[in-house]
């Protein structure tokens, strides 16, 4: 960073005075982080890796060409992400501030993109170590090979920042290009010429698998890539919009504010793009009874939102795929079932809407007559409708290539029980005043890790519903446990709105 832009930054991080004492808070708090969740967590990483399921994983045959569609996936995701936030971007005041000075912009932004950038391509090399590693643990590859390919993941992730940057930069051409890149990807698994002549095809060469070394070419070519989005990055920057980075911006800074007060719900909405299509087709259709017009009004609202419709359509698919082959794989499959609940949860945002509304005017005067429970229920005909019906439909595909009907049956406790949950996050309220008095113990204040268990509960019974799910006809009382435990906080968050 130039002199110029040093001097405002360190002109605007003074308008808060951070003592010695701050710093060195801070510093026992990374320290004791680290210690106490980084470290377990990498550890219990490793051993995963390096078990006998994990090694069979990263062994298999179609292993290489995962890593590559993964890789592609990546690209894909950092373009779309771009579009919502993008990494040149600094806090409203100060973006402001830079952005209408005689500065160029690859000077203003540059400080920003490089801290992305290095986390970036910090996560995709110690994914793609952590894997090289693992096989050279068990006698699967050469520490030579396990190098290359370590580095080839820092490669991967220099190209996902810029792939991130042209997101943010071109937000229009950005969608297309991501479906072209997984559409290509996904289509090339079948083709062996196409994929050795695909950047993602390249990575799947490098795979740290046998005793032949990566071909010259395919490394060569990254290095090539490499550097044609480096280049392109000077570019790039100096075509960010101004008002587009300052709406990123305020989002951002309104997300985090919420993030940081445990208020994640509320981070989530500020993403959320507001209705834009069919705005002037009727929702509201009297005549045809209560149940259909509550049915016809919530499809036409989240038919507003189409691309928000479809992704929660497609997730409630992948999650429902997901979910078959935990129940009829020979391993243990509560980690894909738990995967597969965060899945469909998240899914079904986009479609309970309505019951969300409907407990927004809990408890208070009865809209035209329709009481607290029948609001609710009605709201619940079109999620409960469609949720159950792309999820046994996608359950059914793996019921009929593994002769179980398992599936199905898991697939409809799922999404019953996914839809209560839902209905007791549109419950839940405010935090409760009681959990912000703090509480002496041995090991310290525990109120602060209450918080956020408060704040993630919903995240957390999705994946027990869904581990739960998993096993619910060797082990119905685990289903039976967990759905009865989500129902009996619905009920509790029901007897207590506001």
């Amino acid at each position: 960073m130039s002199p110029r832009p040093r001097s405002a930054v360190a002109i605007w991080r003074a308008r808060s005075t951070t003592t010695t004492g701050d710093r060195l808070y801070l510093g026992y708090l990374l320290v004791a982080v680290a210690g106490v969740v980084v470290a377990p967590l990498a550890r219990a990483l490793w051993q995963g890796l390096t078990g006998a399921e994990g090694i069979a994983a990263l062994t298999a045959s179609t292993a290489p060409a995962s890593a590559g569609l993964i890789v592609a996936a990546v690209w894909a995701a950092a373009l779309l992400l771009g579009r919502e936030r993008g990494p040149a971007l600094l806090p409203p005041f100060l973006l402001h501030a830079l952005a209408t000075s005689d500065l160029p912009y690859r000077v203003v932004f540059r400080g920003p993109l490089l801290r992305c950038g290095a986390l970036v391509v910090a996560i995709c090399t110690g994914a793609a170590g952590l894997t090289g590693a693992s096989l050279a643990h068990r006698g699967f590859a050469s520490a030579e090979q396990a190098v290359v390919f370590t580095i080839v993941g820092a490669l991967v992730g220099v190209v996902a920042t810029a792939a991130w940057l042209a997101g943010q930069t071109h937000p229009r051409v950005a969608l297309p290009v991501a479906i072209g890149i997984v559409a290509l990807a996904s289509g090339g698994l079948s083709s062996p010429a196409l994929q050795a002549s695909t950047p993602w095809g390249w990575v799947g060469l490098a795979y740290p698998l046998g005793t032949a070394p990566p071909p010259s070419g395919a490394l060569a070519g990254l290095v090539a890539l490499v550097l044609v989005a480096v280049a392109m990055v000077p570019a790039l920057l100096s075509r960010l919009h101004p008002a587009e980075t300052a709406v990123q911006a305020a989002r951002w800074q309104a997300a985090t504010s919420s993030a940081l007060g445990t208020e994640f719900g509320a981070a989530a909405t500020v993403y959320q793009k507001a209705p834009h299509v069919g705005r002037r087709v009727r929702a509201v259709r009297p005549g045809h009874g209560l149940g259909v017009a509550f049915f016809v009004r919530d499809a036409i609202g989240a038919a507003r939102t189409p691309g928000r419709l479809v992704v929660g359509l497609i997730a409630l698919g992948v999650g429902g795929l997901l979910l078959g082959y935990a129940v009829v794989s020979p391993g243990p499959g509560w980690l894909l079932g738990a995967a597969a609940g965060l899945i469909v949860f998240a899914a079904t945002g986009p479609l309970t809407d309505g019951i969300r509304h409907a407990a927004a005017v809990a408890a208070d005067v009865p809209l035209y007559g329709i009481g607290d429970g029948r609001l609710l229920v009605s709201h619940s005909l079109l999620p409960l409708a469609v949720v159950v019906l792309v999820l046994v439909s996608a359950a059914v595909v793996v019921s009929l290539s593994a002769a179980s009907g398992a599936p199905i049956l898991s697939a409809m406790a799922l999404g019953v029980t996914t839809l209560l949950l839902r209905v007791g996050q549109a419950l839940k309220g405010p935090l409760p005043p009681v959990l912000l008095t703090p509480i002496s113990s041995p090991m310290g204040d525990p109120m602060a890790a209450v918080r956020v268990l408060w704040s993630l509960d919903g995240l957390l019974f999705a994946a027990v519903i869904g581990a739960a799910a998993t096993v619910g006809l060797d082990a119905p009382l685990a289903l039976l446990a967990a759905a009865g435990l989500v129902a009996g906080v619905v009920a509790q968050r029901w007897r207590h709105r506001a």
